[in-house]
């Protein structure tokens, strides 16, 4: 005989199961994580620190901050998402592996997907190598610039 308690704990074991497995957020598209936090550092003029974790965009490139264009593209998207900012950070699900350790992603901030921001503005460029493998490059945004 099944104890009530040995019930229980199965129930919430196929709870939490669920809550993991299936997608609780129709706001990112495919299988990758989707994670919604706040912005903690603007790292770069394409990268951000969310919830503890290095965001890269997906498909943009800004110069790197020892160049003045890396300085005005980093003071551009702390213009655009500053510190405090709440975004939502869908993975490419064509590049779970990251780069150098960050998750490489689409990102939402203030109404605006911030990789499509960068480059409207000139503060990236889209390496188009990424383009055969990105979720993203069949996006308005990403073909427009290229893919």
């Amino acid at each position: 005989m099944i104890s009530k308690r040995s019930i229980g704990v199965v129930i919430l074991v196929i709870a939490a199961t669920l809550f993991f497995v299936i997608p609780q957020n129709q706001d990112c598209t495919g299988d990758a994580r989707c994670i919604k936090g706040q912005v903690t550092q603007v790292v770069d003029g394409n990268t951000l620190k969310v919830e503890g974790q290095l965001v890269e965009f997906a498909l943009a490139s800004a110069p790197e901050l020892y160049y003045s264009e890396g300085a005005k593209a980093k003071d551009y998207l702390e213009k655009i998402c500053p510190v405090g900012s709440r975004v939502l950070v869908d993975e490419d699900d064509g590049q779970t592996m990251g780069s150098y350790g960050k998750v490489v992603a689409l990102v939402r901030c203030n109404g605006l997907v911030l990789n499509e921001a960068v480059l409207i503005e000139n503060q990236a460029v889209l390496p188009l190598e990424f383009c055969p493998v990105s979720e993203f490059s069949d996006s308005n945004w990403a073909k427009e610039n290229g893919c």
